[in-house]
């Protein structure tokens, strides 16, 4: 599915690039320029990315 249909971003690419930019929301949303033509695909990539990190916190702390 995509994230952001203007530049063609898909959310596995997202997800990727916070990977790669070690949970660096703004430095992911720099580098594929999510947010910069219409607008509309940003609040839904921000909460699908807090989402994800969220849940990854939660069970980091459940194996603690």
């Amino acid at each position: 599915m995509y994230a952001c249909i203007c530049h063609k971003i898909t959310e596995k690419e997202l997800e990727e690039t916070v990977q790669a930019t070690k949970g660096n929301l703004n430095d992911a949303l720099r580098k594929l320029n999510l947010g910069q033509s219409c607008g509309v695909c940003l609040m839904d990539a921000l909460e699908k990315v807090g989402m994800q990190m969220a849940s990854k916190d939660s069970n980091i702390a459940k194996k603690n």
